[in-house]
């Protein structure tokens, strides 16, 4: 598998936030969690979670990681990207429009 960078990385990145937002939304309502509580949970997990996309690094072995997400074309290629990431910048609005906001 060849890995590309692409310009079209941030609305792949984009859209895989929002459906993790519509999976996590369905497990609160399901959960009987009222939408006012659930959507500021969503908000809350999803902007933190973005954060460690974006910004953290995690350590395994004594060795320090950037998480980093690839998406793949089924064509053989992963689609990845060079620059800084900005998916924390999306949590909330994207929270809000699966709230219908």
């Amino acid at each position: 598998m060849e890995l590309k960078n692409s310009d079209v990385y941030e609305a792949l990145a984009i859209e895989w936030q929002y459906q993790m937002i519509l999976v996590l939304k369905e497990k609160l309502l399901k959960a009987g969690i009222d939408d006012d509580m659930a959507k500021e949970i969503v908000g809350e997990f999803v902007f933190d979670f973005a954060l460690l996309h974006d910004q953290a690094a995690i350590v395994v072995n004594g060795k320090s990681y950037n998480p980093r997400i690839s998406f793949d074309d089924f064509e053989g290629n992963l689609i990845s990207t060079d620059e800084v990431s900005n998916l924390h910048e999306y949590a909330f609005a994207s929270t809000g429009e699966a709230y219908g906001e």
